[in-house]
């Protein structure tokens, strides 16, 4: 009969899936950030209150936000009809601009945490 005790690999798997956890959720976040300040770049300026209103937080172990509490952000960003008018005013879309570029870098800042987490994993 032949035995084989993973008992030191389980506890590398559950060492890896912790550290996992720690990585990803840190991705999370300065993905949230990368978005937030491209998105702010982006913000047309009259008063500049609508750049100053961008922020990123963390919201969970593996997720983050990205918000704008400016009540009139969605009409700058979107087409919008003008009330007095009725001519339609072209949407910016610089938080759309942002996110484009943020999942463009995604990747990369993925296999950055990752490559961090695996060394601390393997101890290098």
């Amino acid at each position: 009969m032949i035995r084989v005790d993973v008992t030191a690999l389980t506890r590398s798997v559950l060492r890896m899936q912790k550290g996992a956890n720690s990585a990803l959720g840190g991705l999370a976040l300065r993905a949230a950030v990368h978005l937030a300040e491209g998105a702010e770049e982006r913000t047309p300026v009259d008063t500049g209150r609508l750049r100053a209103g961008w922020s990123a937080r963390e919201t969970g172990p593996l997720s983050a936000e990205v918000r704008n509490e400016v009540p009139y952000a969605s009409f700058v960003e979107f087409d919008t009809r003008h009330h007095i008018s009725g001519n339609v005013v072209p949407g910016q879309r610089f938080f759309g601009r942002a996110m484009v570029e943020t999942e463009m870098v995604l990747p990369g800042m993925a296999e950055e945490r990752l490559r961090e987490a695996v060394g601390r994993w393997v101890g290098d």
